[in-house]
């Protein structure tokens, strides 16, 4: 669900709520001739608010909490170095170059793959599970950046995202609901305030040891600062107007404008080049 979606739905339920609010009527109290008082033994009361003007505020006892913390009967074998939850699926990449892939519906079931690198060197990286909870991007501060996709036995480096560590992905909702394995046209914020287009894909050769898939530099933050968030938005009646949005220590950047998400997988131009610029 898009954030322009979430929007509709709690106006919705807003307007709801003022409905039934509205249609249980309270009769007016009783009056002595004098409007500014009520009668005597009566309080007024409408709609939780008391003549004091004290709105009571009590959490009905149907409401459940929105979060909850549980333990689980796992060991992890080793530190945690990253992790990140995505459709029911976690994803821990811990020392020794390892990932763990676990279905929560199948928690016993737990994937186990590896990062190509040496095993001591692997100290901190950034993880971005996708919606489907299939593709992960794996990116270290040193530039390195590794795609894994389920199923895989192995991560593979990324030839072509050389020297830049990726801080922030916004992922393209046009691949939420299709049976494509692609991820369709993303966009990846990096540490020096750059903003990359590509598209992650598995590719036909599983056993490949790297993946040459294309990345685009599409623009430069006026002020050089570490990107900590990232968004993109398609207009509901404009499925070609974006809204994008990026975020930083101190700066937040919005970009509208128009961008085709339909190119064919595989073409060279870039999207958002042109509303970017």
């Amino acid at each position: 669900m898009s954030l322009f979606d979430d929007y509709a739905e709690y106006e919705s339920t807003l307007q709801q709520q003022q409905q039934q609010r509205g249609s249980s009527s309270v009769s007016p109290p009783t009056t002595n001739g004098n409007l500014d008082r009520p009668q005597d033994g009566l309080a007024l009361n409408i709609n939780g608010l008391a003549a004091d003007g004290y709105v009571a505020t009590t959490l009905e006892a149907e409401d459940a909490p929105i979060f909850s913390l549980d333990t689980v009967q796992f060991q992890v074998p080793n530190q945690i170095i990253s992790l990140a939850v995505s459709n029911d699926v976690l994803v821990l990449v811990i020392e020794g170059a390892r990932i763990l892939r676990i279905k929560l519906q199948e928690a016993h079931n737990i994937i186990e793959a590896s990062v190509p690198v040496n095993p001591t060197s692997l100290r901190a990286c950034n993880a971005f599970l996708d919606p489907t909870g299939r593709h992960l991007l794996l990116s270290t501060p040193q530039g390195e950046s590794f795609y894994f996709y389920e199923g895989w036995e192995q991560a593979k480096p990324l030839s072509k995202f050389k020297n830049m560590e990726i801080t922030a992905v916004a992922w393209n909702g046009m691949a939420w609901s299709t049976a494509t394995s692609s991820t369709r046209t993303i966009l990846l914020g990096t540490h020096d305030g750059k903003v990359y287009e590509t598209e992650l894909r598995p590719g036909n050769d599983a056993k490949a040891k790297r993946s040459d898939i294309p990345v685009k530099c599409i623009a430069e933050l006026p002020v050089r600062e570490r990107v900590t968030g990232i968004a993109m938005e398609a207009f509901p009646a404009r499925r070609k107007q974006h809204l994008v949005l990026i975020a930083t220590g101190t700066r937040m950047y919005q970009v509208i404008g128009a961008a085709d998400l339909e190119l064919q997988s595989g073409d060279k131009s870039a999207a958002f080049e042109a509303m970017m610029h």
